[in-house]
């Protein structure tokens, strides 16, 4: 036998021995163009989408002297911002908001800029033992909702923050600056006070004077002149 035929028996041997071509890893979510992002569901309806993933490095006050690096992913859930962590994204334990999260930890968030290496199916552990809680699957790229934003905390209006707020409310309303300036306008007393009026000085009486006095009159009835009796 050649050389040329041995190395053509060779050749098939190998192609019957490798068999079908081996087919593309199942387990991995596919790219999804932004602004679009994976959706995962679970059991009666529930839906979420991860829009971010990044790291997070977190100082175990049980280890101090051995930092942990946490995988972070956030997702929209009902319109509201929460997140997912854990040492690995094969088992996730539910968070709150990203930035809550930050907070509890005392460490930043280092986001990728893009998703990458997503399981096709996450799975939520609760804290305690570490049982599945929800395992959700990967679905389709979609449009995630719109996040709802928070409403700013009330502020009392006893203190010095809340009086300041409400003084302010009231300039900015055009309403009560209106309402203002119709008031000084229609009140001249709000430009100038009233100078207090005086009474008049009343006129003295006129003096009346006394009227003669009548003649004296006889028991008969007879008038006489004055002076005619001496």
């Amino acid at each position: 036998m050649t050389r040329a035929a041995l190395t053509a028996v060779l050749l098939a041997g190998l192609a019957l021995s490798a068999g079908p071509a081996r087919a593309a890893p199942e387990d991995a979510v596919p790219a999804c163009a932004a602004p679009q992002a994976p959706e995962f569901a679970g059991g009666k309806g529930f839906r979420l989408w991860v829009t971010r993933q990044g790291t997070m490095t977190w100082n175990n006050p049980l280890r101090p002297l051995s930092p942990e690096a946490l995988q972070v992913l956030q997702v929209v859930i009902r319109n509201k911002l929460a997140t997912a962590y854990g040492p690995d994204l094969s088992g996730l334990r539910r968070g709150p908001s990203p930035a809550a999260l930050e907070a509890q930890n005392g460490a930043p968030i280092r986001w990728s800029e893009a998703l990458e290496g997503l399981p096709a199916a996450l799975r939520i552990l609760s804290e305690d033992d570490g049982q599945v809680l929800a395992e959700l699957a990967f679905k389709a790229c979609g449009d995630p909702p719109k996040v709802a934003m928070p409403k700013p905390a009330p502020v009392a209006r006893g203190t010095a923050k809340g009086r300041a707020a409400a003084k302010k409310d009231v300039k900015a309303d055009p309403k009560v600056e209106a309402a203002s300036a119709d008031g000084a306008a229609a009140d001249p007393s709000a430009e100038a006070p009233k100078a207090a009026s005086k009474p008049a000085p009343r006129a003295p009486k006129p003096r009346r004077e006394r009227a003669p006095d009548a003649p004296a009159r006889t028991p008969g009835g007879l008038m006489l002149p004055q002076g005619a009796i001496p």
